[in-house]
């Protein structure tokens, strides 16, 4: 309570001095909005849209969890909108996901503390949205919030073995899962340091330019993920068969974006990370069609949610692509995203360094007095530069961040002034869980 009552003196403490044009400040603190003003944040656009993407710009800022935690309900409750995809990754998610759906069932008791670790850079401010879902599926038994991670940082040998054993009970040809284990590294590993033995002579290979293996081992997985996604999209009246078809299909897929990111990795950062975020969106289309829903929210840091409609200059590292964007390539479905910022943040990475640059989005919009505000990629401030830098994260004595053409990258913005680290938990491994 104490900490609350102080971020709404940050954020009220002073009037905006002269309100950037196209900028709307909100009235209350992010627990507090109303239904009222969400609904013209989430306006036209965002109702028709298949997927409202809402992406922080740090992990495990209170402030942006607050209002994440804020928009995530608003969605459900005046949206309909019931699949909650995360940046998490599809193994670890399980825990979760079973904890919300015992809500529903009654097996979870009202108070019980959701398991939260299997986040990323788990913080107190994160256990709210969880303990708000579970009540809610608690009160609407046949109409739950079902949770689900999209990211690839599982254990590599339980994906295998689900793909043997599901292909086995599906009746998928063995030679499709020889193909697998004879081209992918990672099939023969049984722990981190065989996969990490494996990744090391994977990667060699990739420092010589030879890519084949990668090809033959994604080619083998693609071919059981389409298997498993047939199979799963004719097993409506069949349960078990159909959640054991997109499991091994998300299995497939998440294989593919962990593979790939780590073959080049040690060669060419922007491939790399393009395999991870091309597995994201892929994971998110066949989550939506496990679950058979019309529309999702996702939520994720802003490097995987952004529209990448013109080339962007991610920490250096250069045109980076999403999630969002292969899901978008992948499906052709409609996405809403609104990118949450703040001029002060510190997460569970670390402080940020405050942004001095003369095009910082967030410099502007501290220094016009805001405090916690919305605007559209299109608002009238933004004509002031072709181009904008975003604060977004922290690297040793520099300040950190991307520069985009606004609304070549999100449709909305959420800026609060202030978002400090409150309560960081004990987590599991990140990327070698």
């Amino acid at each position: 309570m104490i900490r609350a009552c102080a971020l709404f003196l940050l954020l009220f403490s002073g009037s905006v001095a002269a309100a950037l044009p196209g900028v709307r400040e909100f009235s209350a603190t992010p627990e507090a909005l109303g239904d009222a003003e969400l609904s013209v944040l989430f306006g036209t656009s965002a109702r028709n849209a298949d997927v409202v993407a809402i992406g922080e710009t740090v992990h495990g800022s209170a402030g942006l969890l607050r209002v994440q935690t804020r928009l995530i309900r608003h969605l459900v409750e005046q949206q309909g909108m019931r699949l909650i995809v995360w940046e998490t990754a599809v193994l670890r998610s399980r825990e979760l996901a079973q904890w919300l759906a015992a809500c529903a069932s009654g097996r979870t008791p009202s108070d019980a503390a959701p398991p939260i670790d299997v986040l990323y850079f788990p913080v107190e401010a994160d256990g709210p949205l969880w303990r708000w879902a579970c009540r809610y599926n608690a009160a609407n038994p046949r109409d739950p919030v079902i949770f689900r991670g999209m990211d690839v940082w599982d254990r590599p040998w339980e994906h295998h073995r689900q793909i043997r054993d599901n292909s086995a009970r599906l009746g998928l040809p063995a030679v499709q899962i020889a193909a697998i284990d004879k081209h992918c590294a990672s099939a023969g590993a049984r722990d981190w340091a065989e996969a990490d033995a494996a990744l090391a002579r994977m990667q060699q290979r990739a420092r010589l330019r030879d890519d084949a293996g990668l090809r033959a081992c994604q080619q083998a997985l693609e071919l059981v993920l389409e298997a498993a996604r047939v199979i799963g999209r004719e097993a409506v009246q069949d349960e078990p068969r159909r959640e054991g078809a997109y499991e091994l299909a998300l299995s497939a897929s998440t294989l593919q974006g962990w593979l790939g990111f780590h073959h080049y990795a040690a060669v060419d950062d922007v491939a790399s990370w393009n395999e991870r975020d091309r597995a994201q969106g892929r994971n998110l289309m066949l989550l939506m069609e496990r679950h058979a829903v019309p529309r999702a929210v996702l939520a994720a840091h802003i490097s995987h949610v952004s529209h990448n409609r013109s080339p962007a200059d991610w920490w250096q590292s250069g045109d980076l692509k999403s999630g969002v964007y292969f899901f978008q390539k992948l499906s052709g479905r409609r996405v809403f995203n609104v990118a949450l910022t703040a001029y002060k943040a510190a997460g569970a990475q670390g402080d940020w360094l405050e942004p001095r640059a003369a095009d910082s989005m967030d410099r502007a919009l501290h220094e016009a007095g805001h405090r916690f505000a919305w605007f559209s990629g299109e608002a009238a401030f933004l004509s002031g530069h072709p181009r904008w830098w975003l604060q977004n994260g922290n690297a040793i004595g520099m300040e950190n961040g991307i520069s985009i053409v606004p609304r070549d990258h999100f449709d909305a913005y959420v800026f609060i002034d202030q978002s400090p680290l409150e309560g960081l938990l004990p987590a599991r491994p990140v990327w070698q869980p």
